[in-house]
């Protein structure tokens, strides 16, 4: 008796196929980089005088200033590419910087400079401003969704080799500096 005919194993290979393909298949839900990597490699053309207006877009960098209004709050934002989990990628260089326009009021303490950020929103006509005493033309989003990342800590890891070694693995300690 045969354990599977000719018609079982074709279900139980096109099932596989169904599986190794849905499997395969990229979901791209919260905050990757997929979702934008068309208007990543078009940042700089935002902050032209003529913008593109209403796109849809997702950028990350590093808070630069927080200024509250009356109407709401202002991020500006050091652009940094988004990296494949949404962190922006540090990098030594940035294509400009843009400002991500809240509705609501958001703790300058919180959003403070340095901080790590990803937003997302709507293009807005680009305006002129200053970093520092120099003029400047920022890009403009109107945020709608965004992630404040943690502050990230830096742990010196140093691997010592014991007294009595037994040749198949390295302590290691963990010091934190403070």
């Amino acid at each position: 008796m045969k354990l599977l005919s000719e018609n079982n194993k074709m279900k139980w290979i096109s099932l596989f196929f169904l599986l190794f393909v849905t499997a395969c298949a990229n979901n791209n839900t919260g905050y990757y980089a997929d979702d934008s990597v068309l208007i990543r490699q078009q940042f700089s053309q935002m902050a032209q005088p003529n913008n593109p207006q209403g796109w849809l877009v997702k950028w990350s960098g590093v808070i630069a200033q927080t200024r509250n209004l009356a109407t709401g709050t202002e991020v500006e934002v050091v652009y940094l590419p988004l990296s494949y989990n949404g962190t922006p990628q540090q990098s030594e260089q940035s294509p400009g910087r843009f400002i991500a326009i809240f509705p609501q009021l958001l703790d300058p303490v919180l959003y403070a400079k340095g901080r790590s950020i990803t937003v997302s929103g709507a293009t807005a006509p680009s305006r002129e401003g200053k970093i520092g005493e120099m003029p400047y033309r920022f890009a403009v989003m109107n945020a709608t969704e965004h992630k404040l990342w943690p502050i990230v800590k830096e742990v010196e890891v140093r691997y010592e080799r014991p007294l009595f070694d037994d040749g198949f693995y390295y302590h290691h300690r963990v010091i934190v500096p403070r």
